[in-house]
């Protein structure tokens, strides 16, 4: 590597940068820890401690020499051996491409993948479809609603415009039948009053 290329942070070498900020978030929060933890009190450090290690506070050197510390004060503290649990490490040190284990680990993270995209392009198929049965039941729903004769947020105002319309016709029917009704009564007496 090119010394362009190294970062060094804490008494270390990182060969990216984003390790090199991971590992200063980790000092200020060991900074933090170191501040608040109770050091006499063996049971709550230990409970600190598993809680740190369940959360993957510290990935890097920085936090683990804290984690070091820690399992320090806390044989100090006179707590089992067998109550301290291990630092995990996930991360390989040694590089070996003839190693079973990382045969086995490709082998176990391809399969995963494939799972994976297996269970990601079966979900979008479902989904377009469902979405495809959506779309064909809205647009029934709105041919339903347009074509109906009872009134609704689509064709309400054709539908009053109809049946004023039809009032209307039905009343000027009326109208016309009433008027030549009074006609006729009124010639009536003339005819009447003209024959006595």
């Amino acid at each position: 590597m090119s010394e362009q290329s190294e970062f060094f942070a804490y008494g270390y070498r990182f060969a990216a940068l984003d390790d090199v900020k991971q590992a200063q978030l980790e000092h200020r929060e060991q900074v933090y820890f170191e501040e608040r933890l109770p050091r006499d009190d063996a049971r709550k450090m230990l409970a600190i401690y598993d809680k740190i290690l369940d959360e993957k506070i510290f990935v890097t050197p920085v936090g683990w020499n804290f984690l070091l510390k820690m399992q320090e004060d806390l044989r100090r503290l006179n707590v089992e051996e067998d109550k301290i649990r291990p630092i995990p490490v996930y991360a390989s040190f040694t590089y070996n491409p003839n190693s079973e284990n990382r045969i086995l680990r490709q082998k176990i993270t391809t399969s995963e993948k494939m799972l994976a995209q297996e269970k990601g392009n079966g979900g979008i198929r479902i989904s377009i479809f469902l979405n495809i049965i959506l779309c064909i039941l809205v647009i029934a729903m709105f041919v339903i609603s347009l074509s109906s004769d009872n009134p609704n947020i689509l064709n309400y105002k054709s539908n009053l415009e109809n049946k004023y319309a039809t009032w209307e016709q039905e009343l000027t029917d009326r109208e016309r039948v009433v008027r030549q009704k009074e006609a006729e009564l009124l010639t009536e007496p003339e005819t009447e009053s003209e024959g006595n």
